[in-house]
């Protein structure tokens, strides 16, 4: 007995109703995928073109034969995105002529040509009744995989000639298993976090793994700015200058984390019971904010806040970090 898609975690019920469609030779011409955004509908939508083309005996899709890695890298001249137009909206009618252009010419390398519809709950009415016709006289050679985060926008008349397979968030060892194989060496407390805090959906776990690690990077750099500024040398600020960020969103992230130290350091100087914001260990901050004046620190701050502004405004990352490290040798030397 074949496996089916074995490289898609949880969904047992959609796999299962897909496997027995292929198995029994009774895949339909059209088929709604539906769920939110970072569900695994366009994983989903890959894998099902593969697996109908798989040379594999034994699983599909294998992942390996030729077939599998044109499909899967996006290389099959027979596997289409379509997709509104950049700037628009909507997805318009004139999107679907295109389709209906190309729509009886032979497939060029596979049995089948699969049109994987990004965003289809996008299509303006006149752009689903006119896709409405293609899909009641489609050719035999073409699939139409509707991708969809809200049906409730899909013509009832659209609906009854794709049947919709919903994607189903995945539990907390489905979700486990996926992060373990696709970020190796995760640590286990961000494991959990991010397990927690994703849901079941596999695409927003990502992002968050992504934006935990981008928050690290920025944090080690945050601390080795701090040093700089305690070794109060124009060589270390002049070295640090280079390491800022080239990005306008992860500069001004950067010097957000920096406002946060730097107000660590400055309440510090105060009491040491303060709610710290930036620094884990209460020491290792105590032993910072005794190495930088109040009147300092609290210049520092300000001219952080200047520079967010104007990166925010039109200021360009290059001469922002320039102009900053220039502001810090001046304040702290």
């Amino acid at each position: 007995m074949k496996e089916f898609f074995p490289a898609i975690y949880g969904n047992e019920r959609l796999k299962k109703k897909l496997a027995a469609d292929i198995s029994d030779d009774k895949f339909l011409h059209a088929y709604i995928l539906a769920g939110p955004s970072g569900s695994g509908k366009h994983t989903l939508a890959l894998q099902i073109a593969a697996a109908l083309h798989c040379r594999d005996e034994h699983t599909r899709p294998c992942q390996n034969c030729d077939n599998c890695r044109k499909i899967l890298n996006r290389l099959s001249p027979d596997v289409l995105f379509v997709g509104k137009e950049d700037g628009k909206k909507e997805f318009s009618i004139n999107l679907i002529r295109d389709i209906r252009e190309t729509l009886y010419v032979a497939p060029n390398e596979l049995e089948r040509r699969i049109y994987i519809i990004e965003n289809a709950e996008l299509m303006n009415i006149n752009a689903q009744n006119a896709f409405l016709k293609t899909l009641e006289e489609p050719p035999s050679f073409a699939v139409f995989l509707l991708l969809c985060t809200d049906t409730g926008n899909l013509l009832e008349t659209v609906k009854s000639r794709a049947p919709t397979l919903c994607t189903e968030p995945l539990s907390d060892a489905d979700m486990r298993d996926f992060l373990s194989a696709s970020v190796p060496g995760i640590e286990s407390k961000r494991l959990d976090k991010i397990i927690l805090e994703a849901a079941g959906n596999a695409g927003y776990a990502l992002t968050l793994y992504q934006d935990d690690a981008q928050t690290d990077r920025l944090r080690a750099l945050t601390t080795r700015f701090l040093e700089a500024l305690v070794a109060a040398t124009s060589t270390r600020l002049g070295q640090m200058c280079d390491e800022l960020p080239s990005d306008t969103s992860e500069f001004i992230m950067f010097l957000q984390l920096l406002k946060y130290a730097l107000r660590d350091a400055a309440l510090l100087r105060h009491t040491d019971q303060a709610h710290l914001l930036f620094f884990s260990d209460a020491a290792q901050a105590g032993e910072f904010a005794c190495k930088i004046t109040l009147p300092k620190l609290l210049k520092l701050i300000n001219a952080a806040e200047i520079l967010s502004e104007k990166l925010n405004l039109y200021m360009n990352p290059r001469l922002a970090a320039a102009a900053f490290c220039g502001d810090c040798r001046r304040i702290i030397i």
